[in-house]
Order: structure tokens, then C-alpha cells, then sequence
């Protein structure tokens, strides 16, 4: 007999209990979840603690004087800092969220209760786009470290494999037949042995005594900018 899952709470009540507890949720408990949101998801990432904690120390200054918040602004539009264009975009809306979440606060202090939920909402709205646009920036800058890491180790391949070339260039040249090699694959079946061995005794990051033939034949002695120039010296002339 199939059994059958009963749930602890029924789907009214559990809709019921999301509408009381967001219906009871307070300014307070508002504000603060909007400034978690944004250190959580962009300061916190992207720009640091001690950014974050600046700005706030800023704002507070300023949320009582009109005059003061105008200079606050003013001097947020003429910054200069190191980040990208993209990073310091996001960063100018942060700012203004931060300083609507902060307005939010000071009217709520005042028990201008509509004026507080209007602010904060506002920067609500704002941080849900902060929060998209910061995670694109930290997916571009994760691609970015990951092609470099990869760069760099392309780099030390090609470094580790430069004994192995020299050495088939070594061989090419004393291996090779009366009238030159006539094929790329005639020198790789060649060069196998010797070369198997010599990656056998320097054991270079990379490379595997298993695979160098097929790596003489379809990629060395046709592309490499060391090897190829020694192939074509050594080739056959009617050789391709």
C-alpha cells in the first residue's frame, strides 16, 4: 500500500503564517535587511568592509541637513578611486541606496512612519538591482582570473616542455635519412623511442612518454615556432 506524505502545516496556514510575518515586519527590521543585503551581496565582495563602514559614518552626517546631504552627493559625483567603470557605477548606486535606507531611518526616528517606509522602499527596489548587477561584475571578474590562471599555465607547459623540443630538434637533424624526412609521421614514428625516453629520465610537468608521437606528428613538427622551423630544414623537399 503506497503511503501517503502528510505536512506538518497546511497551505493556508502556511500562507497565513508568511502574511503575518511579513505584515509584521517593522521599519527597523526593514532597514536593516536592506543594509544586509547590500553589504552582503556587493560591498562585502567587491569593495570591503572598511568602504562600507565609511560610507555609513558619511551618511550619518548628513540625513538631518539638506545642505550637507546636497555637498555628500556632490562629492560622491566627483570621486575618484580605482575602480572599473562598471564596479563604479554600481558602486554610485549603493551610495544612494545607502543614503534612502539612512533618510529611512532619521524619518522613522521622527515617527514620520509613511516617509520611512517610502525611503526604504525605494532602496529596496534599488538593491535588488545592485545585487544583479554585482554578481555579473564578480562572474566577469572570476572568468578573468580563471583565463589568466590558465594563461599562466600555458606558460609553464610551454616552459617545461622546452627540453623535450630541443631535443627533437637535436634528433631531427641527427636523425634524419638521406634526402630529408619525407612525412610528419615517418619522423614521429623516428624520434618515438628516443624522445619516450628522454621524457622517461626528465619526467618535464605535462607531458607523458605515452602521447609525444601523436604530439610530433599533429601539433610540433607542423605548428611549433621552435620545432617546425627545424622540420622544415631537415624535411624532404617534396615533403609538405
Amino acid at each position: 500500500m503506497k503511503k501517503t506524505t502528510s505536512t506538518l502545516f497546511s497551505a493556508i496556514q502556511l500562507a497565513t503564517h508568511l502574511n503575518v510575518r511579513i505584515g509584521n515586519t517593522s521599519i527597523g527590521e526593514a532597514i536593516a535587511r536592506s543594509h544586509g543585503l547590500l553589504f552582503e551581496h556587493f560591498f562585502e565582495p567587491l569593495l570591503g568592509r572598511d568602504v562600507y563602514i565609511k560610507l555609513l559614518n558619511d551618511i550619518s552626517l548628513v540625513t538631518s541637513d539638506l545642505a550637507l546631504q546636497t555637498e555628500l552627493e556632490q562629492a560622491w559625483d566627483s570621486e575618484v578611486n580605482e575602480y572599473d567603470d562598471e564596479t563604479k557605477s554600481v558602486l554610485k548606486e549603493a551610495q544612494y541606496a545607502c543614503l534612502y535606507i539612512e533618510l529611512a531611518r532619521t524619518a522613522e526616528a521622527s515617527n514620520e512612519h509613511v516617509r520611512a517606509w517610502a525611503f526604504n522602499n525605494h532602496a529596496s527596489l534599488m538593491v535588488g538591482e545592485i545585487i544583479e548587477k554585482s554578481a555579473a561584475i564578480q562572474k566577469h571578474a572570476e572568468s578573468k582570473k580563471r583565463s589568466q590562471q590558465n594563461s599562466k599555465n600555458g606558460k609553464a607547459r610551454i616552459k617545461n616542455f622546452l627540453p623535450v623540443q630541443e631535443e627533437a630538434i637535436r634528433l631531427l637533424e641527427e636523425l634524419k635519412p638521406e634526402g630529408g624526412w619525407p612525412s610528419y609521421s615517418s619522423a614521429a614514428i623516428a624520434l618515438e623511442e628516443d624522445l619516450a625516453e628522454f621524457i622517461l629520465k626528465t619526467r618535464p610537468l605535462g607531458l607523458t612518454s605515452s602521447n609525444i608521437r601523436e604530439l610530433l606528428e599533429k601539433t610540433w613538427l607542423p605548428k611549433d615556432k621552435l620545432v617546425n622551423p627545424a622540420w622544415k630544414k631537415n624535411k624532404h623537399a617534396d615533403a609538405q
